[in-house]
Parts: structure tokens; C-alpha cells; sequence
């Protein structure tokens, strides 16, 4: 009875210790350095830093934009003038993501957990965008 009692917290710590070394961290492996006007800066999962120019992937949203929506040149040109979006986001989604629009994409995603709460680590980060001069573009 002892050995099946060890045996069963051995393989519970395995598996608890397997969950936690698959969540690096809560944006897969990559942690962010920096939010400026001018960008984002993260570590990605081989410790490199990256940057995240805002004004490429507002262009990128827009044309994003056109080829989903088929907008007119007036119509785009009012956009271009307009919109400060760099990402989409979804809350709705799971996981919850934030996805800019550089190229290729970069996504940040907030995994569900009983540890962290994933929807204030989402919201944090959009409120950094929003405070930074820019926007992100709900699809949930």
C-alpha cells in the first residue's frame, strides 16, 4: 500500500512539473521587454530580442483590410489617414491572442491556467498598445 501511494504522487509531481515546463511563459516563450509609441520589443523562446514596428503593421492592416473587404481607393485612402490598428485580438478564443500584423505575423498567446489569470495578462497588454498611441482590431 505504501509503494502504490508513492507511486501515485510521483507520477501527480511528473505531471504537474510536464504542465508548468510546457508554459514557458504565458505568451508562448516570448516575453515582452518594451511597448513605445514607435513599437514593441519582446524576447522570443531563444532569448533573441525582437522589435515590432507599430507604423509597418498599421500598413499591413491595411491591406489586410482591402483584400478582405474590397474597399474602394477613397475608401482606403480615408482609412490610411484614420486607423491606428497594428493587431488584431480575441478574447473569445482559445487561447485568448493578440496578432500583429507584422510579416510574418506575431502572435501573443494567454493560455487559461488556475495559476494566472489570462484575460488580465490580455487586457494588459492591450491597454499598453492603447496607452502607446495605437489600436487593435476585435474579432471576438
Amino acid at each position: 500500500m505504501v509503494r502504490h501511494i508513492k507511486d501515485v504522487m510521483r507520477n501527480r509531481q511528473n505531471r504537474f512539473l510536464k504542465y508548468f515546463r510546457s508554459r514557458d511563459d504565458w505568451m508562448k516563450n516570448k516575453k515582452i521587454i518594451s511597448i513605445l509609441p514607435e513599437g514593441l520589443t519582446y524576447q522570443n523562446g531563444e532569448g533573441d530580442q525582437i522589435f515590432i514596428d507599430f507604423e509597418e503593421c498599421r500598413i499591413n492592416f491595411l491591406k489586410w483590410l482591402q483584400k478582405e473587404n474590397e474597399r474602394t481607393d477613397e475608401e482606403m485612402k480615408n482609412l490610411n489617414e484614420k486607423t491606428k490598428c497594428v493587431a488584431v485580438r480575441n478574447a473569445f478564443e482559445e487561447p485568448r491572442y493578440i496578432e500583429f500584423f507584422t510579416e510574418p505575423r506575431v502572435r501573443f498567446e494567454f493560455e487559461k491556467s488556475w495559476i494566472k489569470d489570462s484575460y488580465k495578462e490580455y487586457r494588459s497588454l492591450n491597454t499598453k498598445i492603447i496607452e502607446a498611441g495605437w489600436k487593435t482590431f476585435d474579432l471576438g
